[in-house]
């Protein structure tokens, strides 16, 4: 009898692990800039759990996959899987889970260019965050593209806080990611004397991080203050390599946005 419990058991146990590491695949292929691939192992990953009706896989897939939609800009997926990732952490008592969800639709607004929408998605993310600790390594990025959105509103009392809560996490870890996004935001912030020091350390930490789509980020956010200060062949070169970066992972809305300032550069 308990021969029989054990060999039935095993493979749903194996198939668990199986989403799991999918999951875990996404994340590092979205890291390294294969955001098709990502998409297509977080793609699995839910259809391995639902085909087990694991629903804690389930949802873990979902949260992840609506992630990876947000910055390709698939805007009703991501709603819906984010959705869908939220009801579930309710259902099953998982907070890290609705705080990747809740990161990734206010990556989303982000990305199609509205600040305050992600501002309001986003800060719902932090009272989880620092609340758990399985929050803090599943939900990562939400500071960045808080400190983003808050320097594109001009919110700097707001930015200030959410930087001072980066660099401190940056000093403590190592992360070349958050050193690189604590200069960015504050270049964006900076005076006119002071911004291009800032960026230019911003890239610098960015070519340490090796995350294509961070380095993009930065050089988009650079284009468009130097485009701001005149500085229309400078703007040019940063922007263009932005634009083949974000082409080649598919973000849609941020390659947009790279083209509409490139017109801007242009005319």
């Amino acid at each position: 009898m308990t021969a029989n419990l054990h060999t039935s058991d095993t493979p749903t146990r194996g198939k668990r692990n199986i989403s799991t590491a999918l999951c875990e695949l996404a994340q590092l292929h979205f890291q390294l800039g294969d955001w098709w691939s990502a998409h297509s192992c977080a793609s699995e990953a839910l259809e391995v759990a639902r085909s087990r009706g694991c629903d804690r896989q389930a949802m873990h897939a979902l949260a992840r996959l609506g992630a990876i939609e947000a910055g390709l800009g698939d805007i009703d997926a991501c709603r819906r899987h984010a959705g869908e990732a939220v009801e579930l952490s309710h259902e099953l008592a998982e907070p890290p889970v609705e705080a990747l969800a809740a990161e990734a639709l206010g990556f989303l607004e982000l990305g199609l260019g509205r600040p305050r929408r992600a501002v309001a998605r986003l800060e719902t993310v932090e009272p989880i965050w620092r609340g758990s600790r399985p929050a803090r390594a599943l939900a990562r990025g939400w500071p960045l593209h808080l400190a983003d959105a808050h320097a594109r509103l001009g919110n700097r009392a707001a930015a200030e806080e959410t930087l001072g809560c980066m660099e401190r996490r940056a000093t403590r870890t190592g992360s070349f990611v958050l050193a690189a996004a604590c200069e960015r935001s504050r270049a964006m912030l900076a005076p006119d004397d002071g911004f291009e020091v800032r960026f230019r350390r911003a890239l610098h930490w960015n070519a340490w991080a090796k995350q294509p789509f961070e380095l993009a980020r930065t050089q988009l956010c650079f284009g468009e203050r130097l485009r701001r200060s005149g500085r229309h062949c400078d703007a040019r070169a940063q922007l263009t390599a932005a634009a083949a970066t974000f082409e080649a992972l598919r973000a849609r809305p941020w390659a947009a946005a790279t083209s509409r300032e490139l017109e801007l550069v242009a005319a």
